[in-house]
């Protein structure tokens, strides 16, 4: 079995293009607007499973995937939108297609981004944030699964400790 190095612990927005969120599962999500005084602006935090990794198994019958819980926490998030049905014929899980951006510049010259996470079902969540910062708990584990276990992944937390490499 290949070893798997992990590049760095904490991911930003200035590391978009090399993340993809497809298939990642949302065990939680929480709003926070401690950091804020003007009760406008808040934090969105999310507990995933990153997939780092697909690796297609030796015999080419089926992947496998390095995964590692991890804290998604957007920044400054204002406008919030949620469109959630779980429909008949799933589970209501939260499972991520994509996530995209559009940058923002307001005729002040702030500059923000306009985040779309599509969700599996048709759903979505949308918000305009600053930014976002991605916090890697544990290690990568490689499984033939894309989701960890509540045992496995240390419960629902939105721990903010970054792993050691």
């Amino acid at each position: 079995m290949e070893t798997f190095e992990l590049e760095k612990n904490i991911w930003t927005e200035n590391d978009f293009e090399q993340m993809g969120w497809h298939d990642c599962s949302i065990h939680a999500f929480a709003i926070d607007s401690d950091a804020y005084d003007d009760f406008v602006k808040c934090d969105l935090l999310f507990d995933i499973d990153y997939i780092f990794k697909w690796v297609l198994t030796e015999d080419k019958s089926r992947y496998c995937f390095w995964v590692a819980p991890s804290t998604l926490i957007f920044t400054e998030v204002t406008d919030l939108k949620f469109q959630y049905a779980s429909g008949t014929s799933f589970l209501p899980e939260l499972e991520i297609s994509n996530i995209s951006r559009k940058e923002k510049i307001y005729e002040n010259g702030y500059k923000s981004w306009h985040w779309q996470i599509e969700l599996v079902g048709d759903n979505f969540i949308s918000f305009d944030s600053t930014g976002y910062k991605q916090i890697i708990k544990r290690t990568p584990s490689y499984m033939n699964r894309q989701v960890l276990t509540q045992t496995e992944r240390g419960g629902i937390n939105f721990d903010c400790t970054p792993v050691t490499n």
